[in-house]
């Protein structure tokens, strides 16, 4: 997860607004008005990425709002898990690919949990858990920054895969298995489901969102998270 704030984050889009308003309407106003204007349209940008962060990602990744009652299995499971350790319930999404993988965005009061239909259709209960209680113990780890982070990717160009890994701290995803498995007190599910991963196809890569994944798209030149067979190996050892 990132290791700024996202407010820190939405200030880059923000600057570049600002500076292009700035620019053109320096030709046509008073500097003071010019400048006062810029600053507007660049703080509404920067609190319109800030809030908006979750929901246009969500929508880049074509996930879909989860019914009630359609999957009792995962409804159970969140709210257990939530309840039992205190943790504020999330949305729950879903996305039709046949990978397994997850992901949670948002902020403090908005917050939202991901999961692809592969992984309901090719977990088994026990696996299942291990998988939402890793993502639901990310809730407060970085993850509105992460998701603003992945918002603004797409506009830096090649500037945001390097942004990325500048600000992404490596600690964090490499300790998020461990800190998964803390709340179920069960390191083989969750290496189980990593050893199905394994076998099974893999999401759709959009670089930008990357860093969200539990495991990611394959194949990839600059994969954020470890490696899964090292992921798997310490799992083993818990």
């Amino acid at each position: 997860m990132p290791i700024v704030s996202p407010r820190a984050l939405a200030a880059i889009p923000a600057l570049i607004v600002f500076a292009a308003v700035g620019i053109v309407l320096v030709f046509v106003l008073p500097l003071v008005a010019a400048i006062a204007i810029a600053v507007v349209f660049g703080l509404a940008v920067g609190w319109i990425v800030v809030r908006a962060a979750p929901s246009q990602l969500l929508k880049s990744l074509d996930a879909k709002p989860l019914e009630d009652d359609t999957e009792p299995r995962l409804e159970g499971l969140v709210e257990s898990i939530c309840a039992s350790h205190g943790i504020g319930e999330p949305r729950v999404y879903l996305v039709e690919v046949s990978a397994i993988d997850a992901l949670v965005v948002g902020h403090a009061d908005d917050t939202r949990l991901v999961v692809t239909t592969g992984m309901l259709t090719k977990l088994d209960r026990l696996e299942l858990e291990a998988v939402v209680a890793r993502e639901l113990s990310l809730f407060g780890q970085g993850v509105h920054a992460a998701t603003v982070l992945a918002t603004i990717g797409p506009f830096l160009g090649p500037l945001g895969p390097r942004l990325r890994n500048r600000l992404l701290d490596g600690r964090r995803l490499a300790s998020a298995d461990i800190d998964g498995v803390k709340l179920t007190r069960y390191p083989p599910a969750l290496a189980s489901a990593f050893e199905k991963v394994k076998d099974a196809a893999r999401v759709t890569d959009r670089p930008a969102s990357r860093h969200l994944w539990m495991v990611g798209p394959a194949g990839v030149s600059h994969p954020v998270q470890p490696p899964l067979i090292e992921r798997i190996d310490t799992l083993r050892e818990l």
